[in-house]
C-alpha cells in the first residue's frame, strides 16, 4: 500500500459503516483520522461504545488493545480496502507497479486487480464510497455522516474546547449506491 506521507491528513470525520457478509449485516459508527504518521479508524456501536480501533503506521496495520469483539476479518484486509478508496489513483498505482496487483479506473470507479481477476470493485461519491471485496464476499459501505442541521459550536467562555453535535442517521449525500 501506498506510504501514508503521501495522502493528504484529515481531522476526524465521522461515518456509518455497513459491513455486509453471508447474509449479515452490521451498521458501526466510525470515526476516521490521520496524518503522515498513523491512519486510525475507531469503529463504535450506535449507542457509543468503542468496539475497535484500527491502527495504521510504518509498523503496519493492527487493532489497538481493548477491543471489544474479534472481527471476522484481520487488521491487514480492513486497511487495504480502506486505503483502495482513500488513495488518490497515481498513489495506487506506483504503489502496485512490479506487484500481482493492478487498478482499472473509470470515472467514480475502482476495480482492483490480483493477478489478473477481479478482486475488489470500488463506487465512490465524495460522501459513500462502497468497497465490494469480490474474493472475501464482503461489502463495506462507508457514508460520511453530516453535521447536524441544529449543530451549534459550544464553547465554554473559560475553554478553548469547542464541541459539534453529529446527527448520526442523516448522511450528507444520497444513500451509497449498490455495486
Amino acid at each position: 500500500m501506498p506510504a501514508l506521507h503521501t495522502l493528504a491528513p484529515i481531522s476526524a470525520q465521522t461515518q456509518r459503516l455497513t459491513f455486509e457478509h453471508q447474509g449479515e449485516r452490521r451498521v458501526l459508527l466510525g470515526v476516521l483520522r490521520h496524518d503522515h504518521q498513523q491512519l486510525q479508524l475507531a469503529l463504535i456501536s450506535p449507542q457509543g461504545q468503542r468496539l475497535l480501533t484500527l491502527v495504521q503506521d510504518d509498523e503496519g496495520a493492527r487493532f489497538a488493545p481493548g477491543a471489544a469483539f474479534e472481527p471476522p476479518f484481520s487488521a491487514d484486509w480492513l486497511a487495504s480496502r480502506l486505503s483502495f478508496s482513500l488513495w488518490p489513483e497515481a498513489r495506487l498505482r506506483e504503489a502496485f507497479a512490479g506487484s500481482d496487483w493492478s487498478l482499472a479506473q473509470r470515472d467514480h470507479e475502482r476495480r482492483i486487480y490480483h493477478q489478473g481477476r477481479l478482486a475488489v470493485r470500488l463506487e465512490m461519491t465524495p460522501t459513500c464510497h462502497v468497497i465490494h471485496d469480490i474474493e472475501a464476499d464482503y461489502r463495506l459501505s462507508v457514508a460520511t455522516l453530516a453535521p447536524s442541521p441544529d449543530a451549534r459550536e459550544n464553547k465554554s467562555p473559560n475553554s478553548s474546547v469547542s464541541t459539534t453535535t453529529t446527527n448520526h442517521n442523516a448522511v450528507t449525500d444520497s444513500p451509497c449506491p449498490s455495486t
